[in-house]
């Protein structure tokens, strides 16, 4: 059998390789030629797209514009204007540089650029289609440049397959020209879906800006951040933990304008947060980064949003600090640490003249004895080493079954001790406002309420999206109005039809970007009819990009998820067990979407075993 010979690919085939890694959708078309705009030096830039950007990308900008003879090298693989030697690529003021972009998109799609610099008599134009001979002309066309994207992938059916519905890749489109719009906020904006305007903003304030992509509530809720050090600045807005949201959608992290992503950066933010946010809460957070393009290193990734720093601990520092300092200056932290009360440690060691020492309580006087020296905290919240020797082994929890229904609805025992002592005591009750214990005829069941809820919402929501039933919307006296961004609004057309299977009587206008919501599912509870339908879209939009299922799967998820009862919710009896009745009713009562155990059971043998009881 005859070896392959090692050979050099074709140009086309080496290109198509490349733009699977550069051209992944057509949001990464748009943010690739946005970046060509800026790096041109544009103030004003227009993105419009058709069919989620599948059929058509246009994008204009006044920038400076090319010559025939660069507009020849255009869509040349590594042909780039932007870096000459190593040493610029050390230092990188632009935020591209490979020289691929052009190239990857000519291979996948039919594509066009239209250009003139200020002081030509005329421009030119170039035509490119994959495996067909480039052709440059001469038109007449205002200064700057403009480039046409038509029929993304339709010579790569696989990648064409995996594309999601027109919605929601606009929905991608649109985060990224939010993204790139706080970004520059002193340039013009233009972007348009096929179908409408859906934002037009001209150069104005960062804090204008958050206000014009979000809404006036989130712009007056917010706290500056400016941070400075030898090393680096830092600069932006901080979300009140009263805007907290539910999922990481609204953070916004830019080093030397470029969007990036950085795990330890995103922990410093969370950790100025710090005991304000539940586990479940997010901030909302705009911050700029200003630093020596020499202590970066930005060819990490092919998208380039992942970066690396010559010094990660004194970043993370520097934005842990920035965060301190403007929470302090708003009075949300203290500036200073109190002096640690008794009531928060209120242990203290004194020595025996028996050799053993004591633990004296301040509060009460107790003298408990120690077997060796103990460890004292310095500060509330360590823990602290104990005499008593707790035994490592654990007990044998069991998944519950659907089959374990009958013997927690049946009657109570009615033994003399329940009679005298707990007359009246129900067979299920509530701890903490988060777990239900329920008595089973082989031990106790602890459930967690918000899970078990969610299961059964979950299952309702797939129910009504397969068959819709009117009777699962409560009409609202007064509807209720809900701002939305341009990411939200998409997200928004795309489950339109399904949100209204699911009980919401919902119409976009468009024209001040909010929703009117007329009615809502019979589960959601007064009040929270807007911030239920908000927190929807969010969680849906995160499911989409990490859970492996399909969109009505995830949108009923994502229902369950937020309008099911919260830990530290209070329910009455009758609550509890019309609760459990329904949870038991659900096609699968023991774990919620996410796989997640609702219940466990625990044994009275196992129970017996622990006090020693063999009867």
């Amino acid at each position: 059998m005859e070896h392959p010979r090692i050979t050099i690919l074709p140009d086309h085939i080496a290109n198509q390789i490349a733009a699977g890694e550069v051209v992944q959708r057509p949001e990464s078309v748009v943010k690739e030629l946005i970046e060509n705009a800026l790096d041109a030096g544009a103030r004003e830039i227009a993105v419009f797209v058709r069919d989620g950007g599948k059929s058509l990308i246009h994008v204009l900008d006044d920038g400076c514009g090319m010559r025939r003879e660069d507009l020849e090298l255009a869509t040349v693989r590594h042909a780039t204007s932007k870096i000459r030697s190593l040493e610029d690529l050390q230092r990188l003021a632009t935020l591209g540089f490979r020289g691929e972009a052009l190239a990857s998109i000519a291979s996948v799609a039919d594509l066009e650029i239209i250009t003139r610099q200020a002081g030509d008599e005329h421009g030119w134009k170039l035509v490119c289609q994959p495996l067909k001979p480039q052709r440059i002309e001469p038109t007449d066309c205002p200064a700057g440049t403009q480039v046409i994207v038509r029929n993304l992938f339709f010579n790569v059916p696989a990648r064409r397959k995996f594309l999601r519905s027109d919605t929601t890749e606009l929905r991608y489109i649109s985060e990224t020209m939010i993204r790139y719009g706080l970004s520059y906020p002193d340039r013009s904006w233009t972007f348009h879906d096929g179908r409408g305007m859906v934002f037009q903003l001209q150069p104005q304030p960062l804090l204008e800006r958050i206000g014009a992509l979000f809404h006036a509530d989130i712009a007056g809720s917010l706290i500056p951040v400016d941070h400075q050090t030898d090393l680096v600045r830092i600069e932006g807005f901080l979300g009140l933990p009263s805007i907290a949201r539910t999922t990481k959608a609204s953070q916004y992290l830019f080093l030397n304008h470029r969007p990036i992503t950085n795990r330890a950066l995103a922990h410093a933010i969370y950790q100025g947060y710090e005991h304000m946010l539940e586990k479940s809460e997010h901030p909302f957070f705009v911050l700029f980064i200003w630093l020596d393009p020499e202590r970066v290193d930005v060819n990490v990734h092919p998208q380039k949003h992942e970066v690396k720093f010559d010094d990660e601990r004194a970043m993370y520092h520097a934005v842990l600090e920035a965060v301190l300092q403007s929470m302090r200056q708003h009075e949300l932290i203290p500036q200073l640490r109190v002096k640690q009360v008794e009531s928060s440690a209120p242990l203290i060691a004194v020595p025996n003249s028996g050799g053993a020492p004591l633990v004296v309580n301040r509060l009460t006087g107790e003298v408990i004895p120690l077997q060796s020296p103990p460890t004292l905290p310095s500060s509330p919240g360590r823990p602290r080493s104990s005499s008593y020797q707790l035994r490592t082994e654990q007990p044998q929890w069991q998944p519950a079954t659907s089959q374990q229904l009958a013997s927690i609805l049946a009657p109570a025992s009615s033994s003399a001790v329940e009679r005298e002592t707990f007359p009246e005591q129900p067979r299920m009750w509530q701890m903490h406002n988060k777990y239900i214990f329920v008595q089973t005829d082989d031990g106790i069941m602890i459930i967690d309420q918000h899970i078990a809820h969610e299961r059964i919402l979950y299952e309702r929501a797939l129910d009504a999206l397969e068959h819709a039933s009117a009777d699962r919307s409560q009409r609202l006296m007064f509807p209720v109005e809900l701002p939305l961004n341009a990411r939200e609004i998409a997200i928004f057309r795309e489950l339109a039809e399904d949100l209204q299977r699911l009980g919401y009587d919902c119409c976009l206008h468009e024209d001040r970007a909010t929703v009117e919501i007329r009615a809502v599912p019979t589960e959601i509870r007064p009040g929270e009819e807007a911030t239920s339908l908000r927190e929807v879209l969010e969680q849906y939009a995160e499911y989409q990009t990490i859970r492996p299922a399909s969109a009505r799967d995830n949108l009923a998820a994502s229902y369950g998820c937020r309008a099911a009862i919260k830990a530290g919710d209070p329910l009455s009896v009758a609550e509890m067990r019309r609760l459990v009745e329904d949870l038991f009713r659900c096609r699968t009562p023991e774990v919620c979407p996410h796989g997640r155990p609702v219940m466990i059971h625990f044994a009275l043998r196992e129970l017996d075993r622990r006090f020693g009881r063999t009867s």
